[in-house]
């Protein structure tokens, strides 16, 4: 199997486990007592040029191995706050990225943080929609290449029943019409290839052009220094996904006003 397969061959097993141990029912009747919706701005205002900062929160990836050790969510949410980060991405997948569910509601339920918070993960069954919404996601991800077309609307019309922004994840021609095709208001063109892991920045700039204006536009993978940044948003994105070069660095908000250019 390829590394893909292998996340979701693990995940489908974890959903399992989770329905065993609380049904779907009573995810239902939680997500009535879950945190407001937090709204995330998709498009940016005619004329800017500064996409929006989605900073990242993983202990490790596939690819890198042990990013951050030690890995303390509050901690590093309160970098990316300070530094200037319009939401946070959140890996929950637990066998490949080191991360929790706990930690989304950990984050959540910081005293001063308001940014939005995206549910990083590989969702394939509604049940993980609902899921998300109880432990306080206000945007999730949805990741084409591994979802079929009846299944990617059902749960894109899921999320937006429950309140919540969905990132539709593209990575080919075919990904971004699948998800114009099935409405998305918010696509993620990955950079990088998640069969080989091999980053193509140049992906960015072929499949932006695809993507109407009003469309949000979210560049992920790959991306680590200023001029990086400042393309992204010449091609028309309205926002980044950057993680692994925050977190590598020892102050993770210093690093996102670097990468952005607004050290004073």
């Amino acid at each position: 199997m390829t590394l893909l397969e292998r996340i979701v061959h693990s995940k489908r097993s974890e959903v399992e486990r989770s329905q065993a141990q609380k049904p779907l029912q009573v995810l239902e009747r939680e997500a009535a007592l879950a945190p407001p919706v937090r709204p995330f701005p998709k498009a940016l205002p005619p004329g800017i040029k500064q996409p929006r900062i989605i900073a990242e929160m993983k202990r490790k990836s596939p690819s890198k191995g042990v990013i951050r050790d030690p890995y303390d969510p509050a901690a590093l949410a309160g970098s990316y706050k300070k530094g200037g980060a319009s939401a946070l991405s959140i890996l929950t997948d637990p066998p490949f990225f080191g991360g929790a569910l706990s930690d989304l509601t950990t984050v959540r339920g910081m005293a001063g943080l308001d940014l939005p918070l995206l549910r990083k993960d590989f969702l394939l069954l509604p049940y993980q929609v609902w899921e998300s919404r109880c432990a306080g996601a206000d945007i999730v991800l949805l990741i084409v290449r591994i979802l079929s077309r009846n299944d990617l609307r059902a749960l894109l019309g899921l999320a937006r029943d429950l309140g919540m922004a969905a990132l539709v994840e593209t990575h080919t021609e075919e990904e971004v019409l699948s998800a114009l095709e099935v409405g998305a208001d918010l696509i993620g063109i990955n950079h990088r290839d998640l069969d080989t892991l091999e980053i193509d920045l140049e992906r960015g700039a072929r499949l932006a052009a695809m993507i109407p204006e009003e469309t949000g536009k979210i560049a992920e993978s790959g991306l680590k220094t200023n001029d990086e940044y400042k393309r992204m948003g010449a091609l028309g994105f309205s926002g980044v996904l950057v993680g692994e070069s925050f977190l590598s660095a020892e102050d993770p908000g210093h690093a996102l006003k670097e990468f952005c250019g607004t050290l004073g």
